[in-house]
């Protein structure tokens, strides 16, 4: 594994805990329940690290090349795809998804109309995340499309968010009742339910279509060393879903079973996005520091933050 594809991932990784944040702030603000307080000051922190991502992406931008085999050799695409896919209009895409949504992670933690700036925000979340997904993944092997893969990859990202934020929350000195946790626990139980139908609905979809280019997606996938990451992805599903079924709420259940989904969508998202190369020292060092220095800004974000209670969001 490259430098260049170390940062690559651990930026794919990031990028969609801080825009899934994004999406859980939003849809928490326009439901406008108290089940979102808990976990509010820590989805804003992580949608507040986007300015560091944007970053990152400046320094993938002279990588991509080696990241996308489009960028060296488009003349095997289509013409409509190769041009879409070019370099330059790849880049402005990339930093229009970027900046859109470090805007409104800004506009969302400063203003009092967030019912209102969640409407707008979703509506331009949904092609973000939505072509972002098609860019930043699934151009890797750009001749194979699917129009479920944004949304399926979307909701891993809202799933790694949800679960993430929670999880901070419940180890902290002093966590919020498990109690006020009950929606969130029901919320990433359908959401982990959600996002295993998704991806196994677009398995159906092509397995039914039985195209060549299509199948190749999956096939470069079913080698004794991917079935086996992906059978302990969904077992670590499963394990998070057994333990967040039961009724009633327990502090310990909610922390293993956010442990647990976390585990899921990062060995998920490494059977999607098929790092090239064996890992290296070098690689498992970069990530491990751009890790690092990700959770030092998100730290200092949370410390700047307030703490909510319950609340209703206030809407004129």
């Amino acid at each position: 594994m490259s430098a260049i594809e170390a940062l690559y991932i651990v930026f794919v990784g990031l990028a969609g805990i801080a825009m899934g944040s994004l999406v859980v702030l939003m849809v928490g603000h326009l439901m406008n329940e108290h089940w979102l307080a808990p976990v509010r000051a820590e989805a804003e922190a992580a949608s507040l690290t986007l300015p560091l991502l944007l970053l990152l992406g400046l320094v993938l931008a002279f990588g991509l090349g080696e990241l996308f085999p489009w960028a060296g050799n488009p003349a095997d695409l289509p013409s409509a795809r190769a041009t879409y896919l070019s370099p330059g209009f790849f880049m402005i895409r990339s930093a229009a998804y970027l900046l859109t949504c470090t805007g409104l992670a800004y506009w969302l933690t400063h203003t009092r109309h967030m019912r209102r700036v969640s409407a707008i925000g979703l509506a331009l979340l949904t092609p973000i995340i939505t072509f972002s997904a098609y860019d930043w993944v699934l151009s890797r092997e750009p001749h194979w499309w699917s129009s479920l893969f944004g949304f399926a990859f979307g909701l891993g990202q809202v799933l790694a968010a949800l679960a993430s934020a929670i999880l901070i929350t419940l180890l902290k000195a002093e966590p919020a009742a498990p109690k006020r946790m009950a929606s969130l626990e029901r919320a990433l139980l359908i959401l982990l339910l959600l996002t295993a139908w998704t991806w196994f609905a677009q398995f159906i979809i092509v397995w039914l279509a039985n195209l060549p280019q299509e199948v190749a997606w999956y096939l470069s996938r079913s080698d004794d060393e991917n079935l086996i990451l992906l059978g302990g992805s969904y077992a670590l599903m499963l394990a998070a879903i057994v333990v967040l079924v039961p009724s009633g709420v327990s502090r310990i259940a909610m922390i293993v079973g956010s442990a647990l989904a976390l585990l899921h969508h990062a060995t998920h998202m490494i059977w999607v996005l098929q790092p090239r190369g064996k890992p290296t020292w070098l690689g498992l060092v970069l990530i491990l520091a751009v890790a690092m220095i990700w959770i030092v800004v998100y730290a200092a974000v949370m410390r700047a933050r307030p703490t909510y209670v319950e609340e209703a969001v206030e809407e004129p």
